[in-house]
């Protein structure tokens, strides 16, 4: 199975009516339409959300997009927003609670395609009808499928893999093009990675640049690296501490910095292009599941869109207004193999946990 990104010209639009039928066999239980899921959500009285605070602008961005909802769909939700920890922790986390017999500590995860890979082998969401959802059409993209294995999850947002640098020192002929240029002599000891190893798991499937070339290719950059940072603290960049993060999770912080005027630039690879892309999922064990998936659903709309632009610096590729998805065509366009990660995509790629495992080790045994 191949998730090669399709030139705008083989894309076409679908009705709604014409994808009502795709995920849905499996979620028979779930709300079969939007207004079924609205009256659900009208009975719940809080949504609960925990995720890292550099995701979705926090809990401001939780309060704002439920005070939307409210307003759109005649909810009366509470918003209540823990901090929580990256993606993968996440997915643990909930995990334990399952098995527990818990209650889920949110009642929407927003997530990687890794995690809704794990997630959805484990049984740890809800299957929905999510597609049934929506209130207008999404671009179709061969070889992609927006929604989760068996219905489990809902791509709400996309974010391209590069390399993250201080604008105010790295210019001209310094920005990288390439991932050779991240091994100059002139960067070691300046350029930071990330201890999960961001980017470089999904650069090193077969579709990309295949596991052997990034492991070697790691192994280097592990001797230029002056430290590990997480993708969202990016003030470790604008303080020149680091004056570039090789790979970065994606280009959305950039996104954000530019409106604030903050010395960040961000360097898309002539090698490859992988379009992250961010899911919304309800957990088994959520205590508000309708008023979760409702969440996803809204973050779809025009308005959620625009939104999720605004202040978090993503949207999803999959509609024709989507800033994303001009840049990503666009480096296709100068010849990028681009690829958009979705569970099934590593999923058929085998061996993503292994090699992920090995690319972490390589980079933290360095950093010891």
């Amino acid at each position: 199975m191949s998730n090669t990104f399709t030139p705008l010209k083989a894309i076409v639009v679908i009705p709604i009516t014409a994808m009502l039928a795709i995920g849905s066999a499996s979620a028979a239980d779930a709300p079969k339409n939007l207004q079924e899921l609205i009256a659900g959500a009208k009975k719940e009285t809080t949504l609960r959300a925990m995720w890292s605070s550099a995701s979705l602008n926090g809990g401001k961005g939780l309060k704002q997009v439920v005070a939307a909802m409210n307003k759109k769909y005649g909810t009366n939700l509470k918003a209540q927003f823990t901090p929580g920890a990256s993606m993968t922790r996440m997915i643990a986390k909930i995990t334990r609670e399952m098995k527990a017999g818990q209650k889920s500590s949110t009642d929407v995860i927003y997530g990687n395609a890794g995690g809704v890979l794990k997630g959805s082998k484990i049984g740890l969401f809800r299957k929905m009808n999510w597609l049934n959802y929506l209130d207008r059409p999404m671009l179709k993209e061969k070889g992609f499928d927006p929604v989760g294995p068996g219905g489990t999850a809902l791509a709400m947002g996309s974010t391209l893999v590069g390399v993250v640098y201080n604008s105010d020192i790295v210019k001209g002929d310094d920005i990288p093009k390439s991932l050779a240029d991240t091994l100059k002599p002139k960067w070691k000891g300046k350029i930071a990675s990330t201890p999960y190893a961001a980017g470089m798991r999904e650069f090193a499937m077969p579709d990309l640049l295949g596991k052997k070339a990034m492991l070697d290719y790691t192994t280097k950059l592990s001797n230029q690296i002056g430290g590990l940072m997480r993708c969202g603290s990016m003030n470790k960049i604008t303080s020149g501490e680091f004056l570039m993060l090789v790979l970065s999770c994606g280009d959305q912080y950039v996104n954000q910095a530019h409106r604030k005027k903050e010395p960040l630039g961000y360097a898309l690879m002539n090698e490859a292009v992988v379009s992250h892309t961010r899911y919304g999922s309800v957990p088994v064990n959520s205590q508000s599941p309708n008023a979760g998936a409702l969440f996803v659903v809204y973050l779809h709309s025009k308005e959620g869109q625009k939104w999720m632009w605004e202040n978090v610096g993503l949207d999803l590729h999959l509609y024709p207004e989507s800033h994303q998805r001009k840049k990503l065509l666009a480096q296709i366009a100068k010849g990028a193999k681009a690829v958009i990660n979705s569970p099934q995509w590593l999923g058929a790629q085998g061996g993503y946990v292994k090699t992920r495992k090995a690319l972490q080790k390589i980079l933290k045994k360095k950093k010891k």
